[in-house]
């Protein structure tokens, strides 16, 4: 069985201090315009002129661009510092490694048209030409060059997951 997602779901939620929540699914590849901004889905926008805060980093091996609201990037540092305390680590090296997280990060504004400027030093590390593929994590949304993600969805890709060894969703 070969893993495609074309369609793009959305799950908005409220929490009970009455902030919606973006739930980022699905997959979807837009073209980048003359300014380098790509277009986000509708449904992911919770707010227009909303401020996303992004890292330069890998999956798999290929470079992408996490793309973190600012809450879901407060839920991620708290996470990992919060594990990492329950785990035993020295709390000197916890600082360290969320402040080389932090330090990597920059914040950028989707526009209220709806795009994201993806920087020149980031676009030219994806090897973003005329496309972005823009893929849904849950909590967050990853940015990679179209040829890259689709090699991730191949069956010998897929075959490497231990995980759908057990669960058996994707092969």
């Amino acid at each position: 069985m070969y893993w495609s997602v074309l369609v793009v779901q959305v799950s908005a939620l409220k929490s009970m201090n009455n902030v919606s929540t973006v739930m980022f699914t699905g997959n979807v590849t837009h073209k980048l315009d003359p300014k380098s901004r790509v277009a986000i889905p509708a449904g992911w926008r919770d707010a227009q002129g909303i401020t996303l805060w992004m890292i330069d980093t890998q999956n798999e091996g290929y470079p992408i661009l996490k793309c973190y609201t600012k809450e879901s990037f407060a839920e991620m540092v708290n996470g990992i510092r919060s594990h990492a305390e329950a785990r035993g680590f020295d709390p000197a090296a916890v600082n360290r490694y969320l402040g080389t997280i932090i330090g990597l990060s920059f914040e950028a504004e989707v526009s209220t048209q709806g795009k994201l400027l993806i920087p020149k030093a980031q676009r030219e590390r994806l090897k973003l030409a005329d496309n972005a593929t823009i893929v849904g994590r849950g909590s967050y949304f990853e940015i990679w060059a179209p040829g890259d993600f689709e090699a991730t969805k191949s069956a010998e890709a897929l075959a490497k997951l231990e995980l759908d060894k057990i669960f058996g969703i994707l092969t």
